[in-house]
């Protein structure tokens, strides 16, 4: 990469070396609600099927300022939502947790009576003096305070993580909203596509602590012991909102991209941590080379490349990743965690599902780029290990794709959702499709799928909605061909199509075995003696001269059935039950 495109002005801005919470005379914190248990199915639910009166909504703008009471884990906020309504709307329905106590509600500015409203299982329902009518931008304004859900198993199950730096010195908070959504720490609509389009975000903590958020940092202030953080942001996913608090330290660095603009680079990491996260910092401009390189430009330029350290495991929150690894080396040099949750910033924060169902989108492309970093970093060995990793984890044991609407709990719920097979068997059934249309179809269909055009430039596109089908057809369009079986087999079917192959009378014959019989041309190249030929399997079948040394796809080039892989998770299998 280029040195030439990369500028770096490294800051250290130091907490300083005593933080002074401000006190304030309450009663003793109520808990219990926030308890993991007590969170609802309704709060934990993420997008599936809406209530008409929320689908009939466009999230404008996000103004929430919540106050952070670290030693009492509990917050006070006013979030003001700026909707539009499609058609006329006599209720509006938002999600927020049931826990938090609702202090008070106004619409256009007119105070909404407590017998107006309930939210007894995390959707709150205001009932409207007179309905909203179609076409009408309106305000919501709602004051609220509590305990956040705790997060029972962040990211995974998410909500707020309350604890100390690891030094035992400072308050270390963090919000994880995967699993559960933007209702975890404020009113929304919590469906993928009724994100907002713009939010202003403004963190109150004790002076001392810094407050991270999404987006560009616009300003801070101090007042009576206490520090205000203003972010301001875009299209933040509903799961994508992030309120990190702690004794942050700041490296800062500009990247000169190859698209002419400069990409602010930030990383919040805590105290003591200097010479590691100098490390993990001296990545992210190779990253950014690599993603601007073979995707498109990076899409949140115009804010930051944020990455903060948090106490759980990565999350892809929008321009402010969490990442947790204690900065580990591998044989490839680079930090996995880093790159597969900074692939979110484009599959899951600009390319976004417009249905869970098509999850696989955010984190089959999203595991790709681990192997697509390999190879722009390392060559053909580091992507093709990084490959055989990945496939020895894909289980088949539901198909990725339902062909319904689907939450999020369902996509990873057993058995009814495809769980973890939607990370390496989507990023297999990338690399297959790949090795199919070739390099030049196969990129140009990512980025019309992220950007919604093939010449992405900082200005030129807009946050993207996609779905299973939508790509379907922008393959199609791209190659010219029809690549239907491809997604039957692939992403409708859980089973993996078998390649069987005979021998005899100098001739070895091939032919697809899938399940329910579906049509697979899926061409084969095999090499025959040292010499590769390919079989176009038309009809699911084809055959060529034997020879003496025979192997099938030689270049790894097909997600396929393998019973090398299925022994080995049947021995998996064994070794598990035996350490019961």
């Amino acid at each position: 990469m280029p040195v030439s495109r990369i500028a770096l002005a490294m800051v250290l801005l130091a907490a300083p070396a005593s933080v002074a919470l401000a006190q304030r005379q309450v009663a003793a914190p109520v808990t219990d609600p926030a308890d993991p248990k007590f969170v609802t199915e309704q709060t934990r639910k993420m997008g599936g099927p809406m209530p008409a009166e929320q689908l009939a909504l466009t999230f404008e703008h996000l103004d929430l300022a919540t106050k952070v009471f670290p030693e009492e884990k509990r917050i006070e906020s006013v979030a003001t939502l700026t909707l539009k309504s499609s058609r006329a709307v006599p209720v509006l329905i938002l999600d927020m947790f049931p826990k938090f106590r609702i202090a008070s509600i106004a619409v256009d500015g007119r105070t909404i009576a407590p017998s107006a409203y309930a939210n007894p299982e995390g959707q709150l329902r205001i009932t409207l003096p007179k309905a909203i009518p179609a076409g009408k931008r309106f305000v919501a304004k709602i004051a609220f305070s509590g305990t956040p859900p705790l997060a029972k198993r962040p990211p995974w199950e998410g909500g707020t993580t309350w604890m100390k730096t690891p030094d035992g010195k400072y308050p270390w908070i963090d919000t994880s909203l995967w699993g559960g959504g933007c209702d975890l720490l404020y009113p929304c609509l919590d469906h993928p596509t009724l994100k907002p389009a713009t939010s202003d975000l403004h963190y109150t903590v004790p002076q001392g602590l810094m407050a991270v958020g999404n987006g560009a940092l616009t300003s801070k202030t101090d007042k009576d012991g206490w520090t205000t953080w203003n972010w301001h942001a875009r299209s933040v996913h509903t799961y994508g909102s992030v309120l990190d608090v702690g004794p942050y330290k700041v490296m800062e660095g500009d990247y000169k991209s190859r698209f002419g603009n400069t990409i602010p680079m930030r990383f919040y990491y805590l105290p003591g941590e200097e010479a590691k996260a100098a490390e993990l910092f001296a990545e992210f401009p190779q990253t950014l080379d690599f993603w601007e390189a073979v995707i498109g430009p990076y899409p949140w330029a115009d804010q930051k490349m944020g990455v903060v350290r948090v106490p759980y495991s990565g999350l892809e929150n929008q321009t402010m990743i969490g990442y947790s690894n204690e900065y580990p080396k591998t044989p490839f040099g680079w930090d996995w965690l880093l790159n597969h949750e900074f692939s979110h910033e484009w599959f899951a924060n600009q390319l976004s599902n417009a249905n869970y169902d098509d999850l696989w989108l955010h984190e089959g492309f999203g595991s790709y780029a681990q192997p697509l970093l390999a190879e722009y970093l390392g060559g053909q060995l580091d992507y093709m290990a990084q490959l055989k990793s990945q496939r020895a984890g894909i289980r088949n044991e539901q198909p990725l794709v339902s062909g319904a609407e689907r939450d999020e709990k369902w996509v990873y719920a057993d058995p009814t959702g495809p769980r973890g097979d939607i990370y390496p068997k989507g990023s297999w059934v990338a690399h297959t499709l790949r090795q199919l249309i070739g390099d030049e179809a196969f990129f140009k269909s990512i980025r019309m799928l992220v950007y919604g055009r093939a010449d992405p430039k900082p200005g030129n596109f807009t946050p993207q909605f996609g779905t299973t089908q939508g790509y379907l057809k922008i393959v199609n369009e791209v190659t010219g061909e029809d690549y239907k079986w491809f997604f039957d087999v692939y992403l409708y079917r859980a089973e993996l199509p078998k390649l069987v192959s005979t021998r005899g009378g100098g001739r070895i014959k091939l032919r697809w075995e899938t399940p329910g019989n579906l049509p697979f041309p899926m061409p084969v190249d095999v090499r025959v003696d040292g010499r590769v030929v390919t079989l176009p399997m038309t009809g699911g079948t084809g055959e060529t001269a034997d020879g003496v040394s025979v192997t099938l796809d030689p270049h790894s080039k097909i997600l396929r059935q393998s019973d090398a892989i299925d022994k080995y998770q049947a021995w998996q299998a064994e070794q598990r039950k035996d350490k019961r």
